[in-house]
C-alpha cells in the first residue's frame, strides 16, 4: 500500500508541527536550573510560573471532574446512534407514499403523537425526503421499544 501523498500545505505544516515537538522535546530535557535560567534572562520569574501552572493544572482538573458527565452522555450517544445505524435499512423498501402513511399512523397514535409533531413543526412530511421520513420512521421505533 502507498503511502498517502501530501500536499505543499500539508506538508509544511507537518514539518512544523515536528519543529515545535523537537523544540519541547530539547527544552523538556534541561535541567530545571538551566529552564529557570532561561527565564530569569527573559525577565520572568519561574517560582511564579509554577505557581501560575499549578493553579491552572488543579482548574483543569476541577473542569475535567466538573464534565465528566459529557464523556458518559458521548458515550450513550454513540452507542444510540450504533443502534440506529444496525436498524438502517428496515425501511429502505417502502416507497415515500408508504412512508408518510406510516408516519401518519404513528402521529394518530398517543404515544407518539407530540415527538412525531416535533419533528415535523417546520414542514409538512410530505416535504421531507424518503431518507428522512426512514429517519423519523426509525426514531419512532426507537422511542417505541423503550416504551414496552
Amino acid at each position: 500500500m502507498s503511502p498517502v501523498k501530501r500536499t505543499p500545505r500539508e506538508t509544511w505544516k507537518a514539518l512544523e508541527a515536528q519543529a515545535r515537538e523537537a523544540e519541547i522535546d530539547h527544552f523538556m530535557a534541561l535541567p530545571a536550573a538551566a529552564i529557570d535560567a532561561r527565564l530569569r534572562a527573559a525577565g520572568h520569574d519561574p517560582e511564579a510560573i509554577r505557581r501560575e501552572g499549578a493553579l491552572f493544572a488543579k482548574k483543569l482538573g476541577a473542569d475535567q471532574d466538573r464534565l465528566a458527565w459529557q464523556v458518559t452522555a458521548a458515550e450513550g450517544l454513540a452507542r444510540a446512534q450504533a443502534d440506529f445505524a444496525r436498524a438502517a435499512g428496515k425501511y429502505a423498501s417502502l416507497s415515500g407514499d408508504q412512508l408518510r402513511a406510516r408516519i401518519k399512523t404513528a402521529r394518530n397514535d398517543p404515544r407518539f403523537a407530540q415527538p412525531v409533531s416535533v419533528l415535523f413543526r417546520n414542514r409538512k412530511p410530505e416535504e421531507a425526503s424518503e431518507e428522512e421520513l426512514r429517519a423519523i420512521l426509525e426514531e419512532i421505533e426507537a422511542l417505541a421499544e423503550k416504551g414496552e
